[in-house]
């Protein structure tokens, strides 16, 4: 074996280490035992996959998994690059994801993580949950450098539970800045990685280098941020960081699984200026949006020669796999590729296959709309003939009926019309109003969204 397989084999094994670590056991069996190693060449690890399947999965489903192994071993230089076995071998190495920006003196250039390529703006799927998040990149990216802008959106904190598009939308807020001004460096980095430079900083009894570091970017993406609740040290000086950016009028965008104020463990003088700027949340997206984003995924080029997936499939993918934009993308291949796999067309028994080989459990039939209201009745503790009351305005039946309403469109593929029929022929617009509330009222109430929620898992 010559010396370049050799650090192939090397680094690939470092990589599956930590990968180890960070996937369950099955996902990883699964997904990445049967990979190996080619080359290594111009500071890129080519890796063997033994499928096309197996190759759009882990460039799509397990990209986040891999930058956090790259950015944890000390290898965030390292670009990646997956081909199928007994396929055309690439001849060249590939460029990172984006343009890199030219580099001034003192100055990094910009790089963003290299499996990360889908994250632009274009192509995140816009819903109800998603859109002051999504209006407020998109404001980001048009009033940079202007400084008389309506609104101060330095930092801009955007948070939501994992897999639902934090990073997506960080990632293409700076690539639309960069295709847009070039000359900007820009920073993407994850507090785990931060904490590890410091670390060697601190061994080195030298951390002023790395501080310098940061500050001379033109932008900072910092995601995770609540991983920080344990480190000490490394608040300190990510504070002093951030101090500097803004104080020289550099955009900031961070990420977390909680709002500012929810951060437990972090200093107030740090919650203070994550909390300057403009503060946004990202929902699990509803029913109409998860079949809109089963759409946008299909029209990625590894989907272009897949046969046609019906819109029972989507419909199905889109009622089991609710969680997150993560869970909804990865059903889907899973039912593409399990039916190209069989040389059969997508359908409903193969996405009923895959349900259960992804999620351990038995597809489940319909869920009839009258369990639906029979369940919600119960839990505000209202009896059936009352939530059902068609005339009924009062706000303890009112609230109970729209709730029931919102989740007989989330948990079946009854119409706006079929579920006001329900109700004594109420009219479609109704409904919509009823569900359209229901929205609006868990976007701006925690308490009550976990409420919804809830009553939603217990029902599936």
């Amino acid at each position: 074996m010559n010396t370049l397989s050799e650090d192939a084999a090397s680094l690939w094994d470092t990589l599956r280490a930590c990968l180890a670590e960070r996937l369950s056991e099955p996902s990883f069996k699964e997904w990445i035992e049967p990979c190996e190693a080619q080359k290594q060449e111009d500071g890129t690890l080519w890796i063997q996959v033994p499928s096309l399947s197996a190759k759009v999965w882990v460039e799509q489903q397990l990209a986040e998994e891999f930058n956090d192994a790259l950015q944890h071993t000390g290898l965030g230089a390292l670009r990646l690059a997956f081909t199928v076995a007994d396929g055309p071998k690439p001849a060249k190495a590939p460029d990172r994801a984006g343009s890199p920006a030219p580099k001034r003196d003192g100055v990094p250039p910009s790089a963003f993580p290299p499996l990360f390529h889908r994250f632009t703006l274009d192509r995140f799927v816009v819903g109800p949950g998603s859109q002051l998040a999504f209006a407020a990149a998109r404001a980001v990216v048009d009033n940079h450098g202007q400084r008389n802008a309506s609104f101060n959106m330095n930092p801009l904190f955007i948070y939501g539970g994992a897999g639902l598009g934090k990073t997506h939308l960080m990632i293409g807020i700076g690539k639309a800045l960069q295709t847009r001004h070039p000359e900007l460096a820009i920073c993407y980095l994850k507090v785990d990685s931060f904490f590890h430079e410091l670390t060697t900083a601190i061994k080195a009894r030298n951390t002023e280098p790395l501080r310098r570091k940061y500050q001379a970017y033109d932008m900072l993406l910092l995601d995770d941020v609540q991983t920080l609740r344990s480190m000490e040290r490394t608040q300190e000086e990510i504070f002093y960081i951030l101090e500097h950016l803004l104080q020289h009028g550099k955009q900031i965008v961070i990420t977390s699984d909680n709002p500012p104020q929810r951060l437990e463990g972090l200093h107030e003088r740090l919650i203070t200026r994550c909390k300057w700027g403009l503060t946004a949340d990202i929902q699990p997206p509803d029913y109409e949006t998860r079949i809109a984003i089963l759409k946008k995924k299909l029209e990625d080029e590894a989907y272009r020669d897949m046969p046609t997936v019906p819109e029972d499939v989507l419909q199905f993918v889109a009622h089991r796999a609710k969680g997150s934009v993560r869970d909804l993308e990865g059903l889907l291949t899973r039912v593409v590729f399990q039916a190209s796999f069989l040389g059969i067309p997508p359908s409903l028994e193969v996405a009923q296959s895959a349900f259960q080989g992804s999620s351990g459990q038995e597809a489940q039939a319909a869920i009839p709309l009258d369990r639906i209201y029979r369940v919600t009745a119960e839990t505000f503790n209202l009896s059936y003939a009352d939530l059902m009351k068609k005339r009924s305005r009062q706000q303890g039946i009112l609230l109970p009926r729209q709730v029931a309403m919102f989740l007989a469109r989330e948990l079946t593929a009854a119409s706006f019309g079929e579920i006001g029929k329900s109700f004594g022929n109420m009219h479609h617009s109704t409904v919509m109003n009823a569900i359209d509330s229901i929205k609006t009222r868990m976007g701006r109430d925690p308490d009550f969204h976990k409420t919804v929620h809830a009553l939603l898992n217990s029902i599936q």
